[in-house]
């Protein structure tokens, strides 16, 4: 399976001004990391509330990619400290290929 959705993902940049990709790119690399680190806060401390929030946050971020691996990670069990470390390592491959793809298109 892909991380994401690479033609979703160049068609989605490509609608752009190219002056917004960079900041997109930005923004979702700051978002993917932020929701990916509340959900495991969530999980270590058993806040069904907060993962709920967390995963729904996740869902759309990757809605935009097609991140289909990361979402299977975060519906997963992550209480085994093993499975938390594939997800963020989920979480950069993700950001790694989406910046990928956004890079050609990045005014210089």
């Amino acid at each position: 399976m892909d991380l994401i959705d690479r033609e979703l993902t160049l068609s989605q940049f490509e609608a752009l001004p190219p002056e917004v990709v960079a900041p997109l790119c930005e923004a979702t690399a700051s978002d993917l990391r932020e929701w990916s680190l509340r959900l495991l806060e969530a999980v270590v401390a058993e806040d069904p509330e907060a993962v709920r929030r967390a995963r729904h946050s996740l869902k759309g971020l990757c809605a935009n990619f097609g991140a289909d691996s990361v979402m299977q990670h975060a519906g997963g069990d992550l209480r085994p400290p093993e499975a938390r470390a594939r997800f963020q390592d989920c979480i950069e491959a993700t950001i790694t290929a989406v910046l990928a793809i956004a890079a050609p298109l990045i005014p210089q």
